[in-house]
């Protein structure tokens, strides 16, 4: 048995992916799917299925892989894991919003122009502050929150008429650390190489002749509930500056029940098999979702060096639904960035032995 491993345009990207295949001591290819030749290569192989890692830096790769992934698994048949669904929506806040409301999955209040002029309208009648998003840009960048009118007014001058609007250049300077980033970048060189045409490509992809505005929720954190297979892991991404998105401070704590089941219920009716839900909870005690990722940050605990995301009174582990209720399994089950878990749950999910 081979597996496909797609790459995007950033090698580096599968690193994981190639770890949890060698972990198990399973045969695997690397495509490159930002070739010319990538449906020969695809078909140059019996592959049992293909492991994705989308694009979630560029809008124009964020396209070429939604559109090739299309072809191998909706055209072709071939087994893709994550889905070509999970895939689509990632790193696509246009196509979230309009997928929530649709479903009638509580969210903050999202619109979406593509005319100046009904853009101004609405920030003529809106309340302040609101939250503008770029379509593309994790870890918070393109995020910001516009206050006054006369800052939405100039946020619309730039989408529209002037270059269009930029995510952030370089690490992010509210949570990172420029001096660990220096040392590494001169212990490393290929690193600081990768690094800085990844922040040149991403400020490069300016978004002009749209805007996301969403419903401002205050917020001292975000619920980050994450769903790979039948395990279920959660905590809460602690606000810095109005902000959870890209904040890196976590806290551990046991989630509520309720909260998982409202996750479990999205997972269920949608398929998703690996999925990140970042939740607001609201003035009722419900929740709104905010984003959804089928990709999702990896930090390392700065002690243990451990990846887990859930911890109950300090002990890690994740939840699993039986005999219609949660129970707590202790263990480390988020290593190697949850691919490890992921490929396991790629295996039986598509009837091979893990």
């Amino acid at each position: 048995m081979i597996v496909g491993i797609l790459q995007n345009e950033n090698i580096d990207s599968i690193n994981s992916w190639i770890a949890a295949c060698k972990k198990k001591d399973l045969a695997y290819k690397v495509i490159d799917l930002t070739k010319n030749d990538w449906l020969e290569n695809v078909q140059s192989e019996p592959f049992a299925f293909f492991l994705l890692r989308p694009s979630g830096n560029n809008q124009r790769f964020k396209a070429l892989y939604d559109e090739r992934v299309f072809i191998i698994s909706k055209v072709l048949g071939y087994n893709v894991f994550p889905s070509y669904e999970e895939c689509y929506i990632y790193e696509n806040k246009r196509l979230q919003s309009y997928f929530l409301k649709a479903n009638n999955i509580p969210h903050p209040e999202t619109s979406v122009f593509y005319h100046h002029s009904d853009a101004l309208n609405f920030i003529e009648k809106t309340t302040f502050p609101i939250v503008a998003k770029t379509n593309i840009g994790a870890a918070g960048s393109g995020v910001k929150i516009i206050k006054t009118k006369n800052a939405a007014k100039k946020y619309l001058k730039t989408a529209f008429k002037k270059g269009g609007i930029r995510r952030r250049l370089g690490p992010n300077r509210v949570t990172g650390s420029p001096k660990k980033w220096f040392i590494k970048a001169v212990q490393d060189p290929s690193y600081f190489r990768s690094k800085i045409k990844a922040y040149l490509t991403s400020y490069g992809d300016a978004q002009k002749g749209f805007v996301i505005f969403q419903k401002f929720v205050p917020h001292k954190f975000e619920w980050r509930v994450i769903k790979i297979g039948e395990s279920y892991f959660a905590h809460k991404k602690l606000a810095y500056k109005g902000k959870a998105s890209g904040v890196k401070q976590k806290e551990f704590t046991d989630p509520p029940k309720k909260l998982l089941t409202f996750c479990k219920d999205i997972c269920d009716s949608h398929n998703f098999q690996s999925m990140s839900i970042d939740l607001f909870e609201d003035s009722h005690g419900g929740y709104m979702v905010n984003e959804l990722q089928t990709i999702w940050g990896h930090k390392a605990d700065p002690v243990t060096g451990s990846f887990y995301r859930l911890a109950v009174n300090g002990v890690p582990g994740r939840y699993l639904f039986k005999n219609n209720q949660w129970v707590f399994e202790e263990g480390d089950y988020n290593t190697n960035e949850s691919c490890d878990l992921r490929l396991d749950t790629a295996l039986q999910l598509f009837g091979l032995k893990p």
